[in-house]
């Protein structure tokens, strides 16, 4: 006489595979985002980049243009200085002219600093783009492929429902319910063995020995005491 939870065990199998199954098609789009978040990092490590060589080149610009307008005040003092009528007036143009040229000599050593700055920031630029466009490509692949992989997945998840349709249909009803009952509170196994010693292959507790002989019982379907599972011993 067979036990009736040998088509219920060969339906756990199938449910089993299904919650595999579901669960990656369900992680796939997570795993997407995830891809798609690194590559959100890496472009915005790009747009700061761009934001610091610009700031620099503007205030690198903007230094220049400052020289450019104490060049011109010199000239300046200087046709002034020419025209000077007195020694304190021309000492005076000599006093202005020094003060604008040590000006002058501090800006163009922040200048020079700057263009070494810029060179350094134009590298990390070219560095985060080079690394932005390899990244564009391999997640271009990657999001193909689990695409790919949730409609392989999609066509094999009808198929086995289909199957475990059949499945169903081998199986006493009153069991099967019960057995739902318990697989949607366990979520691993509603049906286990028991284990050498007389254990509870869910929870692994000592099961009384009634307990035990009930589940050689093809008439008798019973549970453990302690998670609730049906035991079955072959």
């Amino acid at each position: 006489m067979s036990h009736p939870l040998e088509p219920i065990v060969a339906l756990q199998k199938k449910d089993r595979r299904l919650i595999k199954l579901m669960r990656e098609i369900r992680d796939i789009p997570q795993r997407k985002s995830d891809i798609e978040a690194q590559l959100a990092g890496s472009a915005q490590k790009l747009e700061t980049a761009l934001d610091s060589r610009k700031h620099t080149e503007a205030t690198l610009n903007e230094q220049e243009l400052e020289v450019e307008s104490l060049k011109e005040r010199i000239t300046k003092y200087k046709n002034q200085q020419m025209e000077a009528t007195t020694n304190d007036q021309y000492r005076a143009f000599v006093k202005e002219i020094g003060t604008v040229e040590r000006e002058i000599s501090d800006l163009e050593d922040k200048e020079i600093v700057l263009m070494e700055a810029l060179e350094k920031g134009k590298a990390i630029v070219a560095e985060c783009e080079e690394k932005l466009n390899g990244e564009k490509a391999g997640i271009s692949d990657e999001l193909k492929e689990l695409d790919d992989r949730s409609a392989e997945l999609t066509e094999m998840l009808e198929q086995m429902k289909a199957d475990r349709a059949r499945a169903v249909e081998q199986c006493d009803k009153a069991i099967v319910q019960k057995y739902t009952r318990i697989m949607n509170n366990k979520r691993d196994f509603a049906v286990v063995m028991v284990e050498p010693g007389g254990h509870c292959g869910g929870c692994h507790m000592k099961l009384p020995p009634q307990v035990t002989n009930d589940a050689r019982n093809p008439t008798k379907i019973v549970a453990c005491n302690f998670c609730g599972r049906i035991v079955y011993n072959p």
